[in-house]
């Protein structure tokens, strides 16, 4: 029987090393920029855009602050209260600010600086989190190219400056995931309008 290429292509995600077969390439953004300047607000549009033109998109959160904080006007049976379609939020399978702040005591600057170095050292963990939930979506997707993913970075300029871990845990996306990423940064317009 003849496969689709769309088929073809969702079969062949997995590396077989009997077969030295590579993992399929995938493709997306990391999205960073200044707290407030749009991070999410981008992901969510670029998501609609996507899914608009027939190409299946979706967002890892990789903001451990971005958080959901349970309020009385929260849906109990919407898990999210971001406004796109996650793959991964960090914040509900891996670690969050608050727990961190709360239990070790640190405030938000040494919470994220913590947060982000456990996500460094078990971005293994998350790498196989995110292919194992990519390859469940594309087995069930009508789609027949491959899922664009938008990773949604957090927004403090001393965890991509003073740190390394964003950039190891891009590392591993690029050379482990085999993903071919763009850099988007955002910025404020305010910035640009008065210097």
């Amino acid at each position: 029987s003849k496969q689709s290429s769309g088929d073809m292509m969702r079969n062949n995600n997995n590396f077989d090393n009997k077969n030295k077969r590579f993992p399929i390439q995938r493709y997306g953004q990391i999205v960073y920029g200044s707290p407030g300047s749009g991070k999410t607000t981008y992901c969510n549009g670029m998501q609609q855009y996507l899914r608009a033109i027939g190409r299946d998109c979706l967002v890892v959160n990789f903001d451990p602050a971005n958080e959901i904080i349970p309020t009385s006007s929260n849906n109990s049976s919407d898990n999210s209260t971001l406004p796109y379609d996650t793959l991964l939020d960090v914040c509900q399978d891996v670690i969050n600010l608050n727990s961190v702040m709360e239990e070790l005591k640190l405030g938000p600057n040494g919470g994220l600086l913590y947060c982000l170095e456990y996500m460094d050292k078990h971005s293994k963990d998350i790498l196989d989190l995110i292919s194992s939930r990519l390859d469940e979506h594309e087995q069930k997707s009508p789609c027949p190219t491959t899922t664009y993913v938008l990773f949604d970075f957090p927004g403090q300029v001393e965890l991509f400056t003073h740190n390394t871990s964003v950039q190891n845990i891009c590392q591993i996306l690029t050379k482990e995931g085999n993903f071919r990423l763009a850099a988007v940064q955002l910025i404020d317009a305010h910035h640009c309008l008065e210097p």
